[in-house]
């Protein structure tokens, strides 16, 4: 009996109402889920425009900071090829042993440099690099962020030369006391700026401090080597600077 009391009960039974209502249900957690989603790429395209304009206005500091860096190198290296050529041939800058002594000391100066990559580590920690959707782009960004933190070319850009722990050992404490008070000014957080300034010791002090440098077993040697170090550096931050204005042009175009 219980047979035939189910099989009326499923005879009886609406069946078409029910689908309706299936259908109705189905439809409506299929619209939840398209809004659901239409919103949830309206927020992830809200967070990759707010980061591509972010990356961006960092490859610009970057750039700037870069031709800064650059032309400061370029500075020490004008002083440490006059201390080089008084090292070898005993050549003086303009004829004075305080001007080369000069030279030897502001040689050993040092702006380190490191890109502004706050942005792209935010994304990279919180899993956010997808929201950057061209692929070839996050592989080139990652690229160029790999400069300040392994790899050949950051290790080469991490200086810490032999040869500044050298002069400044071999200086007397006075005259660097001297070219730090009157020498030497930070414009800025970042820049730094070498000023031609006058004696503080007269040139036969200045002629004997020559000698100490001179007579170092191995400050010469450090100071090409450091040389030799800053002209890498330059070649990788130029190409790096030129680079990061390409990924700026790139970056903002894929903002838009």
């Amino acid at each position: 009996m219980g047979m035939f009391k189910l099989a009326a009960r499923l005879r009886s039974y609406d069946w078409t109402a029910a689908v309706i209502e299936l259908a109705i249900v189905v439809v409506g957690v299929l619209v939840a889920l398209q809004v659901s989603n239409a919103n949830q790429d309206r927020i992830d395209r809200a967070r990759a425009h707010r980061d591509y304009q972010r990356i961006h206005a960092e490859l610009l500091t970057d750039g700037k900071a870069m031709e800064q860096t650059l032309a400061f190198w370029q500075v020490v290296s004008a002083y440490g090829a006059a201390a080089i050529a008084n090292g070898e041939s005993g050549q003086r800058v303009g004829a004075s042993n305080w001007k080369t002594v000069l030279a030897w000391y502001q040689a050993s100066q040092l702006m380190p440099f490191e890109l502004e990559d706050t942005t792209f580590v935010e994304m990279r920690d919180s899993g956010d690099l997808t929201l950057i959707a061209d692929e070839n782009l996050r592989k080139r960004l990652a690229d160029y962020y790999r400069l300040s933190s392994s790899g050949i070319r950051a290790n080469i850009l991490r200086h810490d030369p032999v040869y500044r722990m050298q002069i400044r050992g071999l200086t007397p404490w006075h005259v660097q006391q001297y070219i730090w008070d009157h020498c030497f000014r930070q414009l800025d957080a970042t820049r730094q700026q070498l000023i031609d300034c006058p004696s503080p010791i007269s040139e036969a002090e200045a002629g004997t401090v020559l000698d100490t440098y001179r007579h170092s077993e191995s400050l010469l040697q450090d100071l090409r080597f450091w040389m030799s170090t800053l002209k890498v550096s330059g070649i990788v931050i130029d190409n790096n600077r030129h680079v990061a204005a390409k990924l700026a042009a790139d970056v903002e175009a894929a903002g838009r």
